[in-house]
């Protein structure tokens, strides 16, 4: 392993620790758990209704819906916004292992958080539903319900539940699609915020991640769904991989494609690109 992967990955190793330690970690924590636990609040009536516990697999459906997605993805953008800031206390750090290597390990980062962020999401989702959940195999009789029939409508249910993930998808195969998917989206957007954000000395990344939130929405919103591929937020809905958006050149091998090769180009632009030396916003 090279020293600069190595000093990358300490830099990553000290990024890591001083989100996780963040005040804004901890109140998304609290946030995330009092929204996955009122928007649950339906899913759990029901199963007390129909004394029927429900299988683990609530995480595939909580990444597809849309309002559910913006918090989630939103949510990762307003923590991961401080990574790779140029404050005094990382100075020293910055200093000694060089800028291409801090700019490598903020990366690193950024993608390291993705996935333990997605990880704290999956177990989260699945919590707030004790006691009632059982561990199965199999999607199991509260969630075909839910899909299939109206079921969700008389409970008052708002959480979506896809139809076509129940019916093409094992709830396994769905839940590790869902999840992979997940950590490559604010991979994809995190190092977006962290490229534009180092480039412009400002917090003009956020805000145009941000409006990578909102563009699912909006292309929806306007029957512009051709665009699709081109959209993160769309492309880590695993409902929209259904006949229905094929003609518009979604599939599952290009979305993680779109994903992965975005990922690569921009933590090149990070390590590569010559930054700005005016003072910083």
């Amino acid at each position: 392993m090279s020293r600069a992967m190595v000093r990358g990955i300490r830099v990553c190793g000290y990024q890591m620790k001083k989100t996780l330690k963040s005040p804004r970690f901890f109140i998304l924590l609290l946030l995330l758990t009092v929204y996955f636990y009122l928007n649950e609040e339906g899913i759990r009536n029901f199963c007390s209704s129909v004394q029927v516990k429900a299988s683990p697999y609530i995480f595939p459906f909580l990444t597809n819906d849309w309002i559910c997605q913006m918090f989630l993805s939103g949510g990762f953008l307003w923590v991961a916004m401080p990574l790779g800031s140029r404050e005094e206390e990382s100075a020293f750090i910055r200093f000694r292992c060089g800028e291409k290597c801090w700019d490598l390990g903020n990366c690193l980062a950024v993608i390291g958080m993705a996935v333990f962020y997605t990880a704290v999401l999956w177990v989260l989702s699945a919590v707030v539903l004790i006691p009632h959940l059982e561990f199965s195999v199999s999607w199991g009789k509260i969630w075909r319900t839910l899909a299939l029939t109206d079921a969700a409508w008389q409970y008052r249910i708002q959480l979506e539940t896809n139809a076509f993930i129940v019916e093409q998808f094992a709830p396994i195969m769905a839940t590790a699609l869902s999840f992979i998917l997940q950590v490559l989206c604010i991979s994809w957007m995190g190092l977006l915020l962290y490229v534009v954000n180092r480039q412009t000395r400002s917090v003009a990344g956020f805000y145009l991640a941000v409006a990578f939130v909102f563009l699912d929405t909006m292309l929806f919103n306007t029957f512009l769904e051709s665009f699709y591929p081109l959209s993160p937020v769309s492309l880590v809905r695993l409902g929209n991989y259904s006949k229905a958006t094929l003609q518009y050149g979604v599939t599952l091998e290009g979305g993680i494609s779109f994903y992965l090769i975005g990922i690569v180009c921009l933590c090149g632009a990070a390590v590569v690109l010559p930054k700005w030396r005016g003072e910083e916003v």
